[in-house]
């Protein structure tokens, strides 16, 4: 990698009163036995946040930063204009052509310029830089160049060693490279059948079969999974759970370890094994990236600041709402702050936080656990989910104590919240002072920003929406109209999320201690510009060309 970070920019930071010359001489000095940039040195002793860190290297530079728009992974031509070592060795990732027909370069700083001369002399034509993070430049090119390996399966060849350990070996690191390579893979589901073995992704939130094995070689991958996970492998009878660092040994691919999740389960023809591809450990979360409208997520964010009180992200299990209460830790850490997590499992580790897991009520369920950090002097507290009546009266209890809470709950829409948590127990009064907001979320498919054209919506997508009032072409969808790489002609590539923010004012507080039902509650603060559903969320996203009426349809009516 070549040199990011000089003295300069150190004296950069202090002159913007970012770090103080203390400081500097400080990560100076630890730079001489640990050899990083100065940049990461002073995220990691806590002295600058990486956002303050980005936002100064960007005007240091005059690079500006990556607001993530544009292909969700990058198409086969465009990591053919410039070879991997060159991109490697310059530091820098392509993207996509801008509009300009500018070919962006993702970098974590300064590139030498004969490097970009050389680069735009192969992409025949203008480069432009954008500023991502090292941890990001690292996971676009692991995620781009990683698909150029060869992870193909075949099995035509009767005569192969079902025994042979590395014959296993490398067809496990095959499938999970191939898995963690596509980028939208959540879950892989390693499934016995009664003639075979099936392997299945779960891609942007759907299910699709990838692989058919023979099952002698599917029950040996299910062995091999159990051993990295350090499972019993004599136990079939029982289901296990672990989990394991995945780097491939044979495959001869440049990769980050990724953490993985196994729980493995018996079923009728032998164990069913399941995969969850966990993000790397502090991984950024920007909630301004997760597709919430700019006037729900400055609602969302000023509630967020509240001093006590519980906030509540609601939906489906699937639904994303881990991934928003992690995003709110992360905006609301501080040195002056003492957050505690309770959750059930641990799937990202946060600096700064202290996480606990619980374990089933062996020892420590949610209510229990929930009353020891209460004896931790905590600010804010983040509990994985409401799903007893004794978790909910701790809750609420802390909540109305100063202290604040976060937490979710498996409802449908915001407004029933309240109903749901009364039908636990909990009395009408306390839920309506302690509870400060709910959103309900839910993910939808985004269109292929590579094969997608605008066409007039027709008659009956306008239906489908409950926009009967409009006419036909009174606004363009997005449809995948051509053969695609990118999204492997499925039409969709990525995912968003839609948003349903219910903000508790006076009104609302009064109608919840009556007994309100939902719909009278959405009445109310819709009448007080305080709630918006997730239907008109949909509608907004169709509109602006994200998503298509089939997608809203999908996870609205459920």
């Amino acid at each position: 990698m070549i040199p990011l970070y000089k003295d300069r920019f150190g004296g950069f930071l202090v002159q913007k009163g970012l770090i103080s010359q203390a400081c500097l001489e400080r990560v100076l000095s630890i730079q001489k036995v640990v050899p990083e940039k100065i940049g990461q040195l002073l995220v990691r002793e806590g002295l600058l946040t990486e956002d303050r860190l980005m936002q100064a290297l960007s005007e240091f530079t005059r690079i500006p930063l990556y607001d993530g728009n544009g292909a969700s992974s990058v198409s086969p031509e465009i990591l053919r204009l410039v070879p991997e070592k060159m991109a490697r060795r310059a530091g820098v990732m392509p993207l996509f052509r801008n509009t300009k027909n500018e070919l962006l370069l993702a970098c974590n700083g300064p590139v030498p310029r004969a490097m970009l001369q050389n680069i735009s002399r192969l992409a025949k034509g203008e480069v432009r830089l954008v500023l991502v993070t090292e941890r990001q430049l690292r996971k676009l090119q692991q995620l781009a160049y990683a698909k150029d390996v060869d992870t193909r399966i075949d099995f035509r060849n009767q005569s192969m060693d079902l025994d042979d350990l590395n014959l296993v070996v490398e067809l496990l690191e095959k499938i999970l490279v191939r898995a963690v390579s596509q980028n939208n893979v959540s879950d892989i589901h390693f499934e016995p059948e009664m003639d075979g073995f099936a392997i299945r992704f779960r891609e942007d939130g759907m299910l699709r079969r990838v692989e058919s094995l023979p099952l002698a070689m599917g029950q040996k991958l299910t062995s091999r999974i159990k051993v990295l996970a350090n499972l019993d492998i004599a136990e079939r009878r029982a289901p296990q759970d672990g989990s394991f660092v995945f780097r491939p040994s044979l495959l001869k691919v440049e990769m980050e370890a990724v953490n993985m999740r196994v729980s493995v389960l018996p079923v009728h023809y032998g164990e069913k094994a399941v995969i969850r591809i966990l993000p790397p450990h502090d991984e950024e979360i920007r909630l301004n990236a997760m597709g919430m409208d700019s006037e729900s997520l400055e609602k969302f964010s000023k509630v967020l600041k509240s001093p006590h009180g519980l906030i509540l992200v609601t939906g489906p299990t699937g639904s994303g709402k881990s991934t928003t209460l992690y995003g709110s830790l992360q905006m609301l850490r501080s040195e002056r702050t003492n957050i505690t997590t309770l959750e059930d499992p641990v799937e990202l580790t946060l600096r700064g936080i202290n996480q606990t897991q619980v374990d089933g009520g062996q020892r420590m369920d949610f209510a229990s656990g929930l009353r020891a950090i209460l004896r931790q002097d905590p600010d804010i507290i983040m509990v994985g989910e409401i799903r007893d009546a004794a978790t909910l009266q701790v809750s609420l209890r802390a909540a109305i104590t100063g202290h604040l809470v976060l937490s979710t709950l498996h409802t449908n829409d915001a407004p029933s919240s309240f109903s749901r948590l009364m039908d636990m127990g909990g009395e009408s009064f306390l839920v309506a002072v302690s509870v400060r907001a709910i959103l309900a979320q839910r993910l939808v498919r985004l269109v292929c920003a590579h094969c997608s054209e605008p066409r007039p919506v027709t008659r009956a997508e306008l239906d489908m929406l409950g926009l009967r009032h409009l006419s036909p072409g009174s606004f363009d969808v997005k449809r995948s109209s051509k053969p695609c790489d990118l999204c492997g002609g499925k039409g969709y590539a990525g995912r968003t999320g839609l948003y349903e923010l219910l903000l508790v004012d006076e009104a609302l507080r009064e109608k919840t201690m009556h007994g309100a039902t939902s719909h009278e509650i959405a009445k109310v603060a819709r009448a007080g510009g305080n709630y918006r559903s997730l239907l008109e969320d949909g509608i907004e996203k169709v509109k602006m060309g994200l998503t298509t009426p089939e997608e809203i349809l999908r996870v609205t009516m459920e």
